[in-house]
Order: C-alpha cells, then sequence, then structure tokens
C-alpha cells in the first residue's frame, strides 16, 4: 500500500464540551437532544447544513413498524412535532404494519425545534475526521471545517455517523459485509416524483395490464436499458405495492425501486460509481412512469436523493453485540435500552429482484405472524460502547451487532431508541462523575423507562399499542 506521511502538526482547539455528538441524523438528534436533557452542555456535528440525516439526505421518508412496540420515548416526540408541522401523513395500521410518511424539509424544522428547546449547540458544515484518544479514553474529536482542521475536546463522544467514522478512527475494531465480501446490502437512489394523478380505483387490472404491455414496448424498443428496470416486471410491481405517497399537501411520491449491487460503501471510488449508476436507475424509471402510468401524464422527476440509501457500512465491536438468534428468538434481556421489532430485512446485494424479506417459507410466515402480534427483541448498553476505550459510546446501525441483526435494528425509529438511550448514558456517567464503562446498567434502563414513560403516544398510535 503506498502511503504519504503526514507531517505533525498543532491543531487549534476551537470549543470543548461535556458531549459531543457526530452525526445529526435520527441517531444523533435523539442522543443529542437527550444529552442535553440530562444536563449535559451538549454540541452536535453536522456534515450537511441542516438535521434530519438518511430521513432528509437519503430520503428515507416512510414511517414503518410492525407492531409499534419499537416507537419509543424521543420519537413519539418528533412525531408529534411533525404533525405540529402538518408534516406527517399520520401513521396507520393495516393487517400487519404501522405505516406513515413525513415531509423531508420539514423534518429539518423538527429536529431544529426539539434541539433548539432542549439548548443543543450546532456546529454545521463540518466533517467528523478523527478521534483524540488519552490513557485509553476519548477526549474529543477532529473535524475539517470551512477554516481548516480543527479539535473539538469533550468529556464524552457520541458517534451517531451512520458509518462509524469515529469509532473506527479511535481503533474500535468492526466488522464490515458478509460472506467475506465488503458489501453486506444492495444501495438504493430514492427518488421523488411530483404532478402525479392516481388512476380511479387502482390498483385495478385494466390499468395494469396497460403498464405491462407498455413495460414490455418499452424494453423491446431499449427506452429501458437498466438491469433494475428491464430483468423482470419489477417497475410494474413497485408501482403497484412500493410508491409511497408523501403528506398530502406535497402531492409528491416517493419510490425505493432502486438497487445498486455489490458496492463497498467504504470506497470512495466505488461509492461514487454507486451514485451515478443509481441515479440512471431513478431516470430511467421515472420516465417509463411519467410517459406510460396512466394518471402521470403530467408528472415529473422531482427529485434525486442527495445521497444514496446505505443500509450497511461498518459494525463495530462492543462489549457485548445484537446477536441472529436474539432476533430469531426475540430475546429479551434485563435491564435492555431498547426494544426492537423489524424484520430481518436484508436487500440482497446479488440480485435486482429478489425480496428483502422472505416470505415464503413457513418459518417466516410463522415469524411475520409473530412479530404482527407484538413480539420484539430488546438491545443491551453493552453494545453502544467499545471494549477497551472509554467515554466514546455509539449509536444508530453502526452499534455492536451481527449481519442479520443489523437488518432488523437499522430501522429508524430504532436508531432514535439508541441515540436516546447513548445520550442519556453519557448525561449520566457526567452526573456520576465516572466512566461510560462503568455506569449501571440497570440504573440506565431504569432512568430510560422513567423517561419515556412520560412520553404520550399519539392517540392514532397508542389505541393499537401491544401491553408489553
Amino acid at each position: 500500500m503506498n502511503v504519504w506521511q503526514e507531517p505533525a502538526r498543532e491543531l487549534e482547539i476551537i470549543a470543548e464540551h461535556d458531549v459531543v455528538v457526530c452525526g445529526g441524523g435520527p441517531a444523533g438528534c435523539a442522543a443529542a437532544l437527550a444529552a442535553a436533557r440530562g444536563g449535559a452542555d451538549t454540541l452536535l456535528v453536522e456534515r450537511e447544513a441542516h438535521l434530519g440525516g438518511a430521513t432528509v439526505n437519503q430520503l428515507v421518508l416512510v414511517i414503518l413498524s410492525k407492531n409499534g412496540v419499537d416507537f419509543q420515548g424521543i420519537w413519539h416526540e418528533w412525531y408529534n412535532e411533525l404533525k405540529r408541522l402538518n408534516a406527517v401523513k399520520e401513521v396507520t395500521r393495516d393487517h400487519d404494519c404501522f405505516k406513515g410518511s413525513v415531509d423531508p424539509e420539514q423534518v429539518k424544522y423538527a429536529w431544529d425545534n426539539l434541539l433548539s428547546k432542549a439548548g443543543v449547540k450546532l456546529l454545521h458544515r463540518v466533517l467528523t475526521a478523527g478521534a483524540v484518544v488519552e490513557d485509553n479514553k476519548v477526549t474529543g474529536v477532529i473535524v475539517e471545517t470551512c477554516s481548516g482542521r480543527k479539535v473539538i475536546r469533550a468529556k464524552r463522544v457520541i458517534d451517531a455517523t451512520g458509518d462509524g467514522a469515529v469509532a473506527a478512527a479511535a481503533g474500535v475494531p468492526f466488522e464490515q459485509g458478509a460472506n467475506d465480501k465488503k458489501y453486506a446490502m444492495a444501495l438504493t437512489k430514492v427518488f421523488r416524483l411530483g404532478g402525479f394523478k392516481w388512476p380511479e380505483n387502482w390498483p385495478n387490472d385494466k390499468d395494469f395490464e396497460q403498464l405491462r404491455s407498455s413495460w414490455e414496448k418499452a424494453v423491446a424498443d431499449g427506452e429501458l436499458t437498466h438491469p433494475v428496470a428491464t430483468t423482470s416486471e419489477r417497475i410494474i410491481n413497485y408501482m403497484k405495492y412500493c410508491c409511497w405517497e408523501l403528506p398530502l399537501r406535497r402531492k409528491e411520491l416517493m419510490s425505493v425501486m432502486s438497487r445498486v449491487l455489490k458496492v463497498n460503501p467504504l470506497d470512495p471510488f466505488e461509492l461514487s460509481e454507486a451514485e451515478r449508476e443509481g441515479r440512471e436507475q431513478a431516470r430511467q424509471c421515472a420516465e417509463f412512469y411519467c410517459r406510460h402510468m396512466p394518471g402521470f401524464e403530467q408528472a415529473y422527476l422531482l427529485d434525486t436523493a442527495s445521497h444514496i440509501g446505505i443500509r450497511s457500512s461498518r459494525r463495530l465491536e462492543g462489549v457485548c453485540s445484537v446477536t441472529d438468534e436474539d432476533v430469531l428468538k426475540f430475546r429479551k434481556y434485563p435491564n435492555a435500552i431498547a426494544d426492537a421489532s423489524w424484520d430481518i430485512d436484508i436487500w440482497p446485494v446479488d440480485s435486482y429482484t429478489a425480496a428483502s424479506v422472505e416470505r415464503d417459507t413457513s418459518a417466516a410466515a410463522e415469524r411475520a405472524e409473530t412479530l404482527k402480534n407484538g413480539a420484539y427483541y430488546n438491545i443491551r448498553y453493552g453494545c453502544l460502547i467499545p471494549k477497551k476505550l472509554d467515554n466514546l459510546l455509539f449509536a444508530g446501525r453502526c452499534v455492536s451487532a451481527s449481519h442479520l441483526a443489523e437488518s432488523s435494528l437499522r430501522i429508524q425509529q430504532t436508531c432514535q431508541s439508541l441515540g436516546e438511550a447513548a445520550g442519556t448514558a453519557a448525561a449520566m456517567s457526567l452526573e456520576q462523575n465516572i466512566t461510560t464503562s462503568a455506569l449501571d446498567e440497570s440504573e440506565l434502563s431504569q432512568r430510560l423507562n422513567l423517561l419515556r414513560g412520560q412520553v404520550t403516544p399519539a392517540p392514532e398510535i397508542k389505541k393499537y399499542l401491544y401491553v408489553k
């Protein structure tokens, strides 16, 4: 490996805080909110000019839950704030799932409002580039700013970057990918359409057959050339089942049919090419809808996500880990810090058409039924802290988990719960003047249960929730 030795230099310390949270997505925002409410002087560092993370940057605008058990604490506050802003398509429950959607622009304001009220300080357009480690403790982060490379000191650091970038820079071991490959799941370039109108009584057989004929002709004429649109009727089935309307005032539709295969999300060249490929997939599919979908004669491609959707990158090594068995057998541990109940949702890395959630086996059908009836597993505090470093916590999809387990816990409300737990733990350890590894997990669990018990769920969700 060719290397260049960077000259040693002194870096200016531009700020000092009790808690620094890196990453302003669902996990990071919840972590910063919880830490500040716990009495810690908290700074949130975000590379974009707004908050929201994957919800905004990757256009992950759907609210999904199998049974609502994973809607906890701060998630309800976020949802209620979006309702106040008229920015959510209210969550409803069909036979096997909670479903809803959010307005991506208002998500920025919702988090701004919640964090500002709690006194969280924000630093935008700043990339976390490294960690400061002294005497086996993380005591700050190195950041790249508009004025150069700087240091921010912190008594506690929370890595909510999604990629586990801070922890990896601090030397925390991690796993990546699956089956000896660097990639774990396919990537998706989400896109939105505007100006559409659903055909009357859609989906109906007449329009569906018309769309099928149009698709066959488009493939034959070379209008559709990318395998995601030509290898199957995926483009039709996704319009029928997997396009999401946003809150009604926006008159927009979101599609997740893009699938970019075999990408190492930690390789900058592969990731750059994936962005371009995903955008071309989105263009072809959107143009097909606009030309051929009944009622979409005036529709147009509104935008593609500014960041391609990454489902898995680093899985950090913690004191303990969420295992396959935890998820498959719905294991529950005493003193847990978060509940999770989503599907095993592994988007195949080598197929444009294979299902992300297995439904065809008896075991899968039994698990789906169990989930529908309120089953869940929980997550331990040890999954949020490394083995050999103190005062560093993880939150979001990068926590310590197996590949299978991560595919379930990566959903946004679980990431918020993990963030809430990390922020609460950081504040409690400061309050008690102990390290994060010395914090009593039973006390943390009790504090979280108390805090979450004080949050009233939205009425349309509360009426469906199971009693645990």
